[in-house]
């Protein structure tokens, strides 16, 4: 392994563990000064502070000297450079055709592929042999997840030798802007990682489970008439990305011996098997017409309508196009809507199938295309801009959800976040301001992407989408054939390229003096990535902490707590957190009555002590005081076990209260929150669950003889089935006597929050005077908003344990 080459070699150089630094805190500094951002100007300033040489004395006395020392470090896949050049058909003043040169920068794919197969970080989220998931003990239904649980890496795994390892290569491209405000300057990256990673590691930019591959030339070839630019640059793309790919041409025929994270050595047979690229790239990568269907050979005025045309083959496509080059027909060419590509790169890549290398662009194709152009327009014609815009306002907070306190007609610099924060109340705001059909529409077209971003079959809501819409978003129909044979699409977002962007694009061109500036970026990145492999290896000798994790812990816990105990859970159930110093300790009853609206907190509360304190007879009353908390923190495991991921709920409970100066009152935050009424708490499903508002979280004074950790919790009634055509419970305030229903209960009970929505009903029929503030208040009747976010989409969508059988 390469950490352990290098321990080798600095033992064998009599180095300390930090050579060729002398310690720890020179180490440090470097570290910090490399990725602070400064210029190098002002590290150089900063090295020759009298202070710094004084103090600290370093052994880099400038900015050089550390550049050399940082240069000593291990670095990753070389870098190269390869010039090409153009000709064009404009004549220069010597009558000869004029040229431009281009640069190619670029690393070898199969060395990538090696750096990242042998990366021990990654040794506990590798996997090397396809294999299966089932959601039942009787595996009778399979489940796709990650790469190696689909369909594609068992049939190229037949095609191989006994005893090969695939490791199925993902690239993603995406041309960015690196200027801002003014200039052109632009740059084409191309990101390289393996389908053996799992997808978690792979989607977070910090792991580098994505790295560089290289640079695209981008130009506007002048040496060209503008008429001849368009088929050239398609020629040229398909070059440059032919020279990239070149060896894995030999290593996907023969394999490549390689040493694994886990420490063994493989056969690896590096095979192309998905490519990232947003809707316009796809057309460049496959060479096919815009107005064509990437995946399938359907006409195009037939799109609106299921397919059952069949699929795109690269055999068929290679055969038209080089009918098309030796002027034997054109006919087929023509049929297939193809571009004129005379050798595309992936011609020659073993076991690879072009069409099938296309995956589901979630940011581009579902949540701006389907949801915001189509869906959102669609709602808005309708509705009316301003009644849309007046129910968004009127949403009651919760922590998960964004507020759009201006409706959404103004918002004019749309991104991801936004399509997705819309995307978790549209459908349920619409009930009542469109046509039942259309709300079905917008129904199962959030449901249908919440179920392509999670490892779920949603042919169900494919259907229902086709039987309301007339026009038929047709790449939707193929997404199912695409997650089984590949994964599900989150594990290939173009998100990630647009994250990618930020570390190995934006932030070198910063870096250099804008001339020049690919070639310096090179050489700014690879010193960076040498800093991160050197602290990769550092962290594996053990000789520092895992500074990253220690600082996403302090991120999310930013105050102490203590776990709650519960007294009967089950495997894998939520645990409780809760501020180990009550914020509003010994605060009166009566303050709580008063300023949380705790109306019947002392009758609630003794019947609480009545029937689990039997023994102490402690009378309460309002003249009594308790220790009151803002919040209690719950990490929920995801309902489908898949990952052992959790997600952090965070639940409050309030009262408002004025801000000094000139800011706006803090108004009251009362969470509403899913309760379990059985005390042992279900995987997944609604079943045995009520809905509350929790309005004190507190905890008594020993005397009491209670210990337990403490919520009044106001109810609603038990959920009522759905209406059509929203896929959605409905609840509202349980009444008694005029009052609502109030209780007290141990905080484990409660299970998660949960978001819902006011009925609005017709525009006529709402109350006009409905503000974000007072609509729970206000409002009777709510939905159980099922959108709220991935965790909750499915602990409302069915129910099923999984059962891992690896081949």
């Amino acid at each position: 392994m390469v950490f352990e080459q290098l321990r080798q070699q600095q033992k064998a150089g009599n180095f300390g563990m930090f050579g060729p630094f002398l310690d720890q805190q020179e180490w440090e500094l470097a570290d910090w000064l490399m990725t602070s951002g400064a210029s190098q100007t002002k590290v150089d300033r900063f090295l020759h502070l009298d202070i710094t040489r004084e103090r600290m004395g370093p052994s880099y006395k400038g900015n050089q000297t550390l550049l050399q020392k940082i240069d000593k470090l291990p670095q990753g896949p070389t870098w190269k450079c390869r010039t090409i050049t153009v000709k064009g058909d404009f004549l220069d003043e010597n009558g000869d055709p004029m040229e431009e040169e281009l640069d190619i920068w670029c690393r070898d794919p199969v060395e990538c592929v090696c750096e990242l197969i042998e990366n021990p970080d990654f040794r506990d989220a590798m996997k090397y042999v396809p294999g299966r998931l089932f959601s039942d003990e009787s595996e009778e239904e399979e489940i796709i997840n990650e790469m190696w649980t689909a369909q594609w890496w068992w049939d190229t795994q037949e095609k191989l030798p006994s005893g090969a390892t695939i490791a199925p290569v993902i690239l993603a491209s995406d041309k960015t802007q690196l200027s801002q405000f003014s200039g052109d300057k632009q740059a084409w990256p191309v990101y390289i990682s393996i389908g053996n990673i799992c997808k978690a590691v792979r989607r977070q930019t910090l792991k580098r489970g994505m790295i560089l591959l290289g640079y695209l030339p981008v130009t506007k070839l002048e040496c060209l008439h503008e008429h001849s630019r368009k088929g050239a640059g398609f020629i040229l793309f398909h070059y440059v990305m032919s020279i990239l790919l070149e060896p894995l041409i030999e290593a996907g025929k023969k394999g490549v011996q390689m040493t694994c994270a886990d420490r063994h050595i493989r056969m690896v047979y590096p095979i192309l098997a998905a490519y990232i690229a947003d809707f316009p790239e796809q057309c460049l990568i496959v060479g096919v017409q815009l107005t064509d269907c990437l995946i399938c050979e359907i006409d195009s005025d037939d799109r609106g309508e299921p397919s059952h045309a069949p699929f795109r083959d690269s055999a068929r496509m290679l055969s038209a196009l080089k009918d098309w080059v030796t002027e034997v027909s054109s006919a087929e060419y023509t049929r297939l809507g193809l571009r004129p590509i005379p050798k595309p790169f992936w011609a020659e890549l073993p076991h690879t199938d072009i069409f099938s290398c296309l995956t589901p662009d979630l940011l581009h194709q579902l949540h701006k295309g389907v949801f915001k152009d189509h869906l959102v327009k669609w709602c808005l014609t309708h509705a009316g801009t301003a009644e849309i815009d007046q129910r968004f306002q009127c949403m009651p907070d919760h922590p998960t959800l964004r507020y759009f306190k201006k409706g959404i007609s103004t918002i004019t610099q749309w991104t991801g976040r936004e399509f997705k924060e819309m995307q978790r109340i549209f459908a349920s705001l619409t009930y009542g301001a469109v046509h039942s059909e259309v709300t079905a529409v917008a129904c199962a077209v959030i449901d249908f992407i919440y179920y392509a971003s999670y490892p779920s079959q949603p042919q169900d809501a494919l259907d229902t989408f086709h039987q309301h819409k007339e026009t038929f978003i047709h790449m939707m129909e193929h997404y199912i054939a695409l997650i089984r044979a590949k994964g599900t699409p989150d594990g290939f977002n173009t998100e990630l390229s647009e994250c990618l962007h930020i570390d190995f694009a934006k932030e070198g061109y910063r870096a250099s003096n804008k001339k020049n500036y690919i070639e310096q970026m090179v050489t700014y990145l690879t010193r960076r990535d040498a800093i991160h492999k050197f602290t990769a290896f550092l962290i594996w000798t053990d000789t520092i902490p895992d500074s990253q994790s220690d600082s996403n812990k302090a991120d999310e816990v930013q105050e102490p707590v203590e776990q709650v105990p519960a007294a009967t859970v089950a495997a894998g159930a939520p645990t409780w957190s809760i501020a180990k110093r009550a914020p509003w300790p010994k605060t009166a009853v009566r303050t709580l009555i008063n300023n949380h609206g705790a109306v019947d907190f002392v009758p609630a509360l003794q019947a609480y002590l009545n029937a689990h304190v039997p023994k102490g007879c402690v009378t309460t009353s309002v003249y009594d005081f308790v220790d009151v908390y803002k919040q209690i923190i719950i990490d929920i495991p995801s309902p489908q076990r898949l990952t052992d991921e959790t997600q952090r709920d965070t639940i409050q409970a309030t009262p408002g209260h004025p801000n000094p100066g000139r800011k706006k009152s803090e108004p009251d935050h009362f969470d509403c929150v899913l309760v379990h009424e059985d005390g042992v708490a279900e995987d997944v499903g609604i079943k045995g669950y009520c809905a509350a508002r929790v309005r004190v979280l507190f905890r008594l004074p020993s005397w009491f003889g209670c210990t337990d950790t403490l919520a009044y919790i106001e109810w609603f009634t038990p959920f009522k089935p759905p209406v059509v055509p929203l896929r959605m419970s409905r609840v509202s305030y349980a009444m008694r006597q005029g009052r609502h229903q109030a209780t007290v209960i141990p905080i484990s009970s409660i299970r998660r929050s949960c978001a819902l929505t006011p009925i609005f009903g017709k525009p006529h029929q709402r109350d006009r005077v409905w503000t974000a503030r007072t609509v729970l208040e206000k409002c009777s009747h709510f939905f159980l908003n099922s959108h709220q976010s991935i965790y909750m989409f499915q602990l409302c969508d069915g129910d099923f344990v999984l059962v891992d059988n690896v081949s």
